[in-house]
């Protein structure tokens, strides 16, 4: 009996720490961490991994952030046979303060108002700053051909914006995900990348020796502090030159693309149609360009990315005078 007892406490203690090993690794895959430097009790720039600052700082505070849950959101139900229209998130500086940021508020906000009523609409939501898009276009074609099982609707249309693009360009190479594609826009999607996404992920202090380094450090740590961008490990997905999987010949698509222009007035009523502070932003990070590129292809851009990316290869139509937040945020790009 005593011997029973052991053995049963033994194989007891063994599950425990089995199940606490399992919640551990949940909790690991559930939470991640970031950085922030402070210089004085004043924030002055953020990253989810630690760097070597080009900047003055007194310390640096780790925090503790929750992923969002990769899932499919059911935004309302469709009312009619045609295909529904699934909405796929870019990369979400903000997602390390909760999981429904403006970002993707504005992006549901401006669907609901401009697709008819009927249509169904949802929106893919996944851990866009550290977890591999690979990961998570697996986990798109699972909910979607989940979610084709438990409605019946045969086949849906995509609306991929920035990043977005690319971890649908990985899910295509799903052959048995395809077969639930009608349609798919690629919204401002950086086919061939960034030199913005360059620019971030590359050691600053190299920088140093330009002549207008302390305008462009101004720049760089503004933009971090406005939650433009946070250094982050998927912003490699983005960078100038990088190759992805290619996209089906079968497949029907098309890319959004934009271009802000010089000229005044369409970029003030570009700021009085959306929201203002994103358009100013894009705006800003376009005259960066200017600056950094002063020649060559990059110089047209939506603020983000440069023309020639977005219509890499296939059809394309592009809107003049708008720019990248307008994607998500304009009823007449929408």
């Amino acid at each position: 009996m005593r011997s029973f007892l052991f053995s049963f406490s033994l194989i007891f203690s063994l599950a425990i720490a089995l199940f606490a090993e399992l919640v551990f690794a949940q909790e690991n895959d559930d939470y991640g961490v970031y950085y922030v430097y402070y210089n004085s009790m004043f924030p002055v720039y953020k990253t989810l991994y630690k760097i070597d600052p080009f900047f003055e700082y007194a310390k640096v505070v780790e925090y503790k952030w929750k992923r969002p849950e990769t899932r499919l959101v059911e935004i309302r139900k469709p009312k009619n046979q045609e295909p529904p229209v699934i909405l796929i998130h870019g990369i979400d500086p903000n997602e390390i303060n909760g999981e429904w940021t403006n970002y993707k508020k504005y992006f549901v906000d401006t669907w609901k108002r401009c697709l008819p009523e009927e249509y169904g609409l949802y929106i893919f939501v996944y851990p866009s700053l550290d977890i591999p898009l690979e990961e998570g276009a697996k986990k798109l074609a699972q909910e979607v051909q989940k979610l084709a099982s438990s409605t019946g609707q045969k086949r849906f249309n995509f609306y991929a914006h920035s990043m977005g693009g690319l971890l649908l360009r990985y899910a295509l190479q799903d052959v048995g995900f395809t077969e639930y594609v009608a349609k798919i826009i690629f919204a401002g999607t950086p086919h061939i990348g960034s030199p913005f996404a360059n620019f971030i992920v590359m050691n600053k202090k190299i920088l140093k020796l330009r002549n207008d380094w302390d305008y462009l450090k101004m720049i760089l740590i503004s933009a971090n502090l406005a939650n433009v961008f946070i250094e982050a490990p998927n912003y490699a997905y983005l960078i100038y030159g990088r190759k992805h999987p290619g996209i089906p010949d079968f497949v029907d698509f098309m890319n959004f693309a934009s271009v802000i222009t010089n000229t005044s007035e369409p970029i003030i009523q570009n700021i009085l149609r959306t929201e203002p502070f994103s358009s100013v932003v894009m705006i800003f990070l376009n005259a960066v360009s200017r600056i950094i590129f002063p020649e060559g292809e990059f110089t047209k851009n939506d603020g983000m990315v440069p023309l020639t990316s977005a219509t890499a290869f296939g059809k394309s139509e592009i809107f003049e005078g708008f720019d990248h937040a307008d994607f998500i945020l304009s009823d007449i790009i929408v």
